[in-house]
């Protein structure tokens, strides 16, 4: 059970904040108000919390507009609040990081479970992220080597391996990784 976290409560009616916020601080968690999609983006960007709660009814630009920035800025995870789950909501949850909702009335044992849910999960979420962008950082990397690894076979009329042998020693010999050799030499040929 995670605690201590950091969650932005999201709502224009302010009893629904104050009930929200009310019983998160019960819980330990620290939290943060906003009462609309501007304030709910500048506290997302400035605290990057664990979690951001936010009434789907958000009087302005909207709450699905508001909580598509936030995860697509990759500063949180959003769970709207709403007392009509019709068909159209589950739909936009789909596209949600979390499919998850807290409904109205406030029922405090649903949010806790769900908001404990929703932080394990983020926290799961955004591991995998980081191994999906240092995956797709070494597929790059192995791809420029292997461009620039052709380009020496051609150059000097050498077998693959040899290729390799020599990239491998004038990156070391230079102290650089053989990614920066082969964007140098990528570079050379253009």
């Amino acid at each position: 059970m995670i605690r201590q976290g950091i969650i932005v409560v999201v709502s224009s009616n302010d009893k629904i904040r104050n009930i929200i916020s009310g019983l998160l601080k019960k819980r330990g968690y620290s939290i943060y108000e906003a009462s609309d999609g501007a304030s709910a983006i500048r506290l997302a960007r400035s605290l990057k919390p664990h979690l951001v709660l936010m009434d789907f009814n958000l009087v302005g630009a909207g709450a699905y507009n508001t909580a598509r920035i936030i995860e697509d800025d990759n500063l949180s995870s959003v769970i709207f609040i709403t007392s009509n789950p019709n068909k159209n909501f589950i739909e936009l949850l789909k596209n949600m990081t979390i499919y998850a909702y807290i409904t109205i009335p406030i029922n405090p044992s649903q949010l806790y479970q769900i908001v404990e849910f929703s932080l394990i999960n983020s926290s799961k979420i955004k591991e995998l992220k980081i191994k999906v962008d240092k995956l797709e950082n070494k597929l790059r990397a192995r791809k420029k080597i292997e461009k620039a690894k052709g380009i020496i076979m051609r150059m000097y009329n050498i077998s693959e391996d040899e290729a390799y042998t020599y990239m491998r020693k004038k990156s070391m010999d230079r102290c650089i990784t053989m990614e920066r050799l082969a964007e140098e030499i990528l570079k050379d040929k253009n």
